[in-house]
């Protein structure tokens, strides 16, 4: 291209020049103008790049003197007047925080202490149908629970509790303890508290499913379960949980003119849930306790049919105790074992308990044996899942709480339940006592603090003390029907 160009140059300038055209030109003349002329364009070419990049340096040069301008009219102009001096404002005083769910909870306002108020308001209902044995059932309501007190928190480790219980006219001290929480997974409690025995009996009495715990659970954790007066240390994580400790009388249990020292004893309680997932849970665990010096020396088992509105005992197994002449007769000690288990599917879920109780009595008396079991399944109609934390079975929460202007209606539980006792021991007692009892469950949770409770209950007691006229050696049986409800609140 270069070369054409300059060949046409050539040929423009031979043409015009006369002297040339008149005279010819040597190959080598002609070769020499064209590399001068070749050199005359790279220089002009050279020079035209020089420019374009002078011109580009003018227009960024150009595009800066808005700023520049900006920049020298605030620099020159004076400095805004000084603001007037004011006495500083005071500083706000720290305020306490008062949150809401169904009752207020308070903290400080370093959130080193916190304070709620806490209850249970138990409600029942039941009639009965008596069909064997000639008792008169007492029908009519009862307040089964009525509970106050409150919870709390001190510099962030410790957790206190402390909770009064009015049933039957009697007023006690139900909790009342302080826990050390500081360390990952480890709780150290001190003071009056529930003790590890069992699922049913370790779980909140506002969370489990029917009105009453299995006949078994109740009857043997009277001798040394519920709640007394020692030292608990708990370990729990997401696999397992491990409780035990040391413990004496319960408050209201004063000293005994046949067996002047308290009792006292040990219990452990060891679950673990390999599955626990929303929907999806298997727990298994085991628990003990073995006491001495049970007050004067003697030992009641009983418990009533699954409803306590008539408190008359389905079954029941007395041993008496005495001191005479310094020899202890009675009841030496009290072991106890459970074993538990539970598992969880979607809106299904089961679970049971298997219960015995060994006497170990003065001298050649020979020892006692006892036992008993429930299991049942549970069916929640509106999707709901029954939910474990710690080893316990938390609170159930409808997926829509009750609002009939939004349709929504809570949540409704179907459960059945096969609950055994038998206090038979022909060591003690030549007859077979052995209570058994069925029940139907309809649930109703209008939210988590509110519920409903129906409980149908069918059931049977061989030589039971629900017999009007009991015959010595053979013994009669009672059979009858209860129809229980039960308005449930707490917070």
């Amino acid at each position: 291209m270069r070369i054409a160009f300059l060949g046409g140059v050539s040929l423009a300038a031979l043409a015009c020049s006369p002297a040339l055209a008149a005279k010819p030109v040597s190959n080598a003349a002609i070769l020499e103008r064209l590399n001068a002329l070749e050199a005359k364009v790279d220089q002009l070419q050279t020079e035209n790049a020089d420019l374009r990049h002078q011109l580009d340096d003018q227009k960024a040069t150009v595009a800066t003197i808005p700023a520049q301008v900006t920049t020298a009219v605030a620099q020159a102009a004076p400095p805004p007047a000084p603001a007037p001096v004011s006495a500083p404002a005071p500083a706000a005083k720290p305020q306490g925080q008062t949150a809401w769910t169904i009752v207020p909870q308070f903290s400080s306002p370093d959130g080193n202490f916190t304070f709620k108020p806490r209850g249970i308001l138990d409600v029942d209902y039941a009639a009965f149908n008596e069909r064997r044995g000639g008792y008169d059932f007492n029908n009519g309501t009862q307040i089964r629970r009525g509970r106050f007190g409150f919870d709390g928190t001190a510099f962030k480790q410790f957790a206190w509790r402390i909770e009064g219980e009015w049933v039957g006219g009697t007023a006690s001290l139900l909790d009342a303890y302080v826990a050390y929480t500081g360390t990952r997974h480890l709780t150290v409690t001190l003071g009056q508290l529930k003790v590890p025995a069992g699922l049913e009996a370790n779980t909140s009495d506002s969370f489990n499913t029917f009105l009453e715990r299995g006949m078994a659970n109740t009857a043997f954790g009277q001798v040394g379960g519920e709640r007394r007066v020692g030292l608990t240390v708990a370990y729990a994580n997401k696999l397992v949980t491990a409780t035990g400790g040391l413990y004496g009388a319960n408050e209201s249990i004063s000293r005994n003119a046949t067996t002047p020292d308290e009792v006292w004893g040990y219990n452990g309680r060891v679950t673990i849930e390999p599955i626990n997932t929303h929907g999806r849970v298997l727990h298994l665990g085991a628990s003990g306790y073995h006491v001495k010096d049970l007050a004067g020396n003697s030992v009641t088992l009983a418990d009533r049919p699954n409803v306590r509105v008539d408190n008359g005992s389905l079954e029941s197994a007395a041993i008496p105790g005495s001191v005479v002449n310094g020899v202890p007769a009675g009841v030496k000690s009290a072991t106890y074992y459970d074993l538990e288990g539970a598992g969880v599917f979607g809106p299904f879920s089961v679970q049971g308990e298997y219960n015995h109780m060994h006497l170990d009595r003065f001298a050649a008396a020979p020892s006692l044996n006892f036992d008993g079991y429930y299991v049942y399944g549970t069916f929640f109609l509106t999707g709901e899942s029954r939910s474990f934390v710690n080893g316990v079975v938390d609170r159930q929460r409808p997926i829509r709480p009750f609002d009939p202007s939004k349709g929504n209606w809570g949540a409704w539980e179907l459960a059945v339940r096969y609950d055994k006792i038998n206090l038979t021991d022909h060591d003690l007692s030549p007859l077979n006592h052995d209570g058994q009892a069925w029940t139907g469950a309809v649930n109703w949770y209008l939210n988590g603090n509110l519920k409903l409770m129906f409980n149908y209950i069918r059931f049977k007691g061989t030589n039971s003390t629900l017999v009007a006229a009991p015959v010595s050696i053979n013994g009669t049986t009672a059979k009858g029907d209860a129809f229980a409800t039960r308005l449930h609140l707490d917070f």
